[in-house]
């Protein structure tokens, strides 16, 4: 199976996955106790008013019509209207989910470089004082949860030794740049604010950091764990009896072959992301998406639930793939259904 039938293929699968993931969201959304229409107007509403509302939403229809409809117009990027902020959740997400998946890129970028390096580090030192450290520190990230590392950091590293921001995107005076992209960073700098984009990163530092802990220290357990398990092949021992340098035969044949555990893991602690920053967020005051949905759970914002559910779902569906063309392009016995 050549690259692009299988990307074509675990496409399909994606798309058909969010659709199952829609049905049963939108059908959970339905079940659960209470009136949006009452959620949304207030209870001191005439009932007449309350009664067009529900036959203009098409809330009076029969379950599977109330799903196409709400179907179509997700297509049509209407996600709805929140009870919270009293506009629509297109707008919403729009406002918020760019700060959010600023802090997961910034995050990814710290897990990514840090899991690697200490991973193939360990792996090369393996029982060597090095390798003690970087293990004590995977059991430690992996043990303890990313709100709080936040509120250890927040703590040390904001309040006690005044390194970075306590809270917030920005320091106050700094002015938000014109909005192009709608990500602050990137806006800032195509808007020439070089301040603007050093204090938003200096905000950004400890939060993105806490997020990426937890997954830098189970990816790095799993590449030292495949270095470890690669050394013991034959095909090692051949290529230094053949005298190979070892540099060639760590970095082509060793590491190579290592990381497929690794970058599959790492894809999943990237997407998950998306549903840990909800406490980091609530923790550094970030102003993002997953903070705000979890002001929607706390008052039943059923829209804005639902379209959370639905973007973790793409953000997971995307980097799935991602993560299985790079792993099939790395190990193409994998594209070929395991054949060697």
């Amino acid at each position: 199976m050549d690259m692009k039938k299988y990307i074509g293929k675990r496409l399909f699968w994606a798309i058909i996955s969010l659709f199952g993931l829609s049905l049963f969201i939108f059908y959970f959304g339905r079940i659960i106790p209470g009136d949006p229409i009452e959620m949304m107007v207030g209870p001191r509403t005439p009932d007449h008013v309350i009664e067009n509302l529900r036959q203009s939403l098409a809330l009076d229809r029969p379950l599977y019509i109330q799903y196409f409809i709400w179907l179509r117009n997700v297509f049509q990027g209407d996600l709805g209207f929140s009870i919270v902020t009293k506009r629509s959740v297109t707008t919403d997400v729009k406002t918020y989910l760019p700060r959010t998946l600023e802090l997961i890129t910034y995050a990814a970028a710290f897990q990514i470089v840090g899991s690697f390096l200490l991973g193939i580090f360990a792996g090369s030192n393996i029982n060597k004082w090095q390798d003690h450290v970087i293990r004590i520190f995977s059991y430690i990230g992996v043990s303890i949860p990313a709100f709080v590392f936040a509120i250890i950091f927040q703590l040390t590293f904001a309040y006690q030794l005044g390194w970075f921001p306590v809270t917030g995107a920005l320091t106050s005076g700094f002015a938000h740049p014109p909005e192009v992209t709608g990500f602050l960073g990137i806006d800032a700098l195509l808007a020439g604010q070089f301040k603007t984009f050093i204090n938003f990163v200096h905000h950004a530092t400890l939060p993105a950091i806490a997020l990426a802990i937890p997954g830098t220290a189970q990816v790095a357990r799993m590449i030292r764990s495949g270095m470890i398990t690669i050394k013991q092949k034959e095909y090692i021992s051949m290529a230094k009896g053949f005298g190979l340098p070892e540099r060639t035969i760590r970095f082509k044949y060793l590491l190579r072959p290592s990381i497929i555990p690794g970058v599959t893991v790492l894809g999943m602690q990237i997407a998950m992301m998306l549903g840990n920053a909800f406490l980091v967020e609530m923790v550094f005051r970030w102003p993002g998406f997953s903070r705000h949905a979890i002001n929607a759970m706390l008052h039943s914002d059923l829209n804005t639930i639902v379209a959370t559910v639905m973007i973790i779902g793409i953000m997971f569906a995307i980097i799935n793939l991602v993560v299985d063309t790079i792993v099939a392009y790395i190990d193409p016995r994998i594209r070929y259904g395991g054949r060697s």
